[in-house]
């Protein structure tokens, strides 16, 4: 990265840090999903930057993906333990960042869990470091607590308006040839779960992002969806709550579903732990080079 492009992240990075602290705080028994997540949305903007992707608050045994959808009415239960996921960008420089807040005092250990995971990963992730190192040393961590890292999820590196851009940072030790490569941004994100320690897609789709607009035979709704996604978002991830000014709910969702099945969008499931076990993440964005490793969030 120049220093221009560095301090637009490092930017994006604290506005990202800020939201997330004001949704945390939000976080109690019968407060609306779409409430926090809308008002995280907002602060970035308010702050000079655009939500990398929806607001994500997952509960229990939900790892990730859910992201209230147009006239949501779902509460934060009591005792549960909530994932909030947020990202923000300014020009496409991305930040990528989340906290769990358990509502239970039995869960603590399991917060705590993922949070030190975190911390031991971020001392160990330095330029030319083995990413199976980066696994072995969460793995080890969560396991020390008495839970199971989720092995099919994990960081990823981030580059100029691609969130996930195909190198991945493990939740587990795996025999794999990559090393952390100076000059990158990273995000690193432990889950801890008392399930099975995997996750699978669920039924409920919040979350999509463009795939492909060459793609013939479209409507022209379809169309000018597709053109309004491009316009709005470019390749990062969206809500439908996003789109709403172009239709209603049943219009929204049904155009975004035809899309979505003609390969048009990406959709991204909601992630549910395979044994319904509790999960609990932590995540921050890192920038690393020859003088080290800079946290951003």
């Amino acid at each position: 990265m120049t220093e221009d492009e560095l301090k637009l992240v490092k930017t994006a990075g604290e506005i990202a840090s800020r939201a997330r602290d004001m949704g945390a705080r939000m976080i109690k028994p019968g407060v609306k999903v779409i409430d926090v997540c809308e008002t995280v949305e907002k602060a970035i903007i308010e702050a000079g930057a655009k939500p990398a992707f929806p607001c994500n608050l997952s509960i229990n045994h939900e790892a990730a993906h859910y992201s209230p959808v147009i006239g949501d009415e779902k509460v934060i239960p009591e005792g549960a333990i909530v994932k909030l996921d947020i990202g923000a960008h300014i020009e496409g420089y991305i930040t990528d960042t989340a906290v769990t807040v358990y509502l239970d005092d039995r869960m603590e250990r399991l917060a705590e869990a993922a949070k030190d995971a975190l911390k031991s990963a971020i001392s160990n992730f330095k330029m030319g470091a083995s990413l199976s190192d980066i696994g072995r040393v969460i793995e080890k961590t969560i396991k020390g607590y008495g839970f199971k890292p989720i092995r099919n999820l994990g960081g990823h590196l981030i580059r100029r308006y691609e969130l996930h851009a195909g190198i991945f940072v493990p939740n587990v030790f795996e025999r794999i040839s990559g090393r952390i490569q100076g000059g990158n941004t990273y995000a690193i994100e432990p889950f801890a779960t008392d399930g099975g320690g995997e996750v699978v897609e669920g039924k409920d789709v919040t979350i999509y992002s463009l795939r492909s607009k060459q793609l013939r035979g479209l409507t022209e709704i379809e169309r000018k969806y597709l053109e309004e996604i491009d316009k709005r978002f470019k390749t990062l991830p969206f809500s439908e709550r996003w789109l709403a000014d172009l239709g209603g709910k049943e219009e929204v969702e049904q155009t975004l579903r035809n899309l979505s099945k003609r390969g048009a969008l990406h959709a991204y499931p909601v992630l549910l732990e395979v044994r319904k076990g509790m999960v609990s993440q932590f995540e921050h964005t890192v920038y690393v080079d020859e003088k080290g490793t800079l946290v951003l969030t």
